[in-house]
């Protein structure tokens, strides 16, 4: 479906497209995702769930706002998590293709080895810091000259006009964009990020949640430690130690073991 005017934002530089209902006079479509054409039209992607629709018919539309605030939420956080990048592993760092969803954040970047445990917990610091500060997250449109002038990094995969668009959270970080974003830094709750690897040659790449994901990851997580501590008989904080008197113990009947074995095979000859 395409229409004059819409409030919903078109899938594009790795963010997807906004879903929601589309409310007719005779009938219902449920959108599923929105596109865009290349010379620009926005077209909604839908299933008819009541009734019919028909060409110069009034409409009214309904984001799913729950959703697309996630999303904001992730998106942010992928500027922030790419300039975070940058200042722990240095400028060598560039995007090389990302994901944003309601669920979690994918960003695939230029580097040369695994990042370690040490370096990931510095970036998660780094970009949760800037989020607790409540920092404005500021959009501007200016010509691509200014943007470049005021140190603005082009994402991987858009394409740029005369104009462009801006997003800037203080002098951590300065991006041309054209999605969703949270007005402020502390709306993304805070980022957890769950897994970073290797994708190619010199090529890296992690995930992350932020908001409500992050916080049924972390929930999760919880429950496993609790689980663990459970079938160890130890209280949740004592599980490693746990665990390391278990492997010791291991090791000294796999010692005895291997002595009655010899013992049996001796009087067995």
């Amino acid at each position: 479906v395409v229409l004059n005017v819409t409030p919903f934002h078109a899938e594009g530089g790795g963010q997807v497209g906004d879903t929601g209902r589309m409310i007719c006079t005779m009938g219902n479509v449920q959108v599923i995702t929105t596109r865009m054409l290349p010379a620009g039209t926005v077209y909604h992607l839908g299933i008819v769930t009541e009734g019919s629709l028909k060409t110069n018919e009034l409409v009214q539309l309904e984001v799913d706002v729950k959703r697309r605030n996630a999303v904001a939420r992730n998106h942010t956080a992928t500027h922030l998590l790419h300039a975070a990048l940058k200042r722990v592993l240095g400028n060598h760092v560039n995007q090389a293709g990302s994901l944003v969803n309601s669920d979690r954040l994918r960003f695939d970047f230029s580097h040369f080895a695994a990042v370690t445990a040490e370096q990931l917990s510095e970036i998660e610091n780094m970009v949760n810091n800037v989020i607790l500060e409540n920092a404005n997250v500021g959009i501007i449109e200016t010509t691509q000259d200014m943007a470049k002038a005021m140190g603005a990094t082009a994402l991987f995969g858009e394409k740029y006009g005369d104009q462009v668009r801006v997003i800037m959270v203080n002098d951590f970080s300065t991006e041309l964009c054209g999605g969703t974003h949270v007005s402020k830094t502390s709306e993304i709750g805070f980022l957890r990020i769950i897994s970073e690897g290797g994708i190619g040659a010199g090529l890296r790449r992690i995930e992350a949640v932020t908001g409500f994901s992050a916080i049924d990851y972390v929930k999760s997580r919880d429950k496993i430690l609790a689980d663990s501590a459970s079938a160890l008989k130890s209280r949740p904080d004592d599980v490693t130690t746990r665990i390391d008197s278990l492997l010791t113990r291991v090791k000294e009947l796999e010692r005895e073991v291997e002595k009655l074995s010899a013992k049996v095979a001796k009087a067995a000859v």
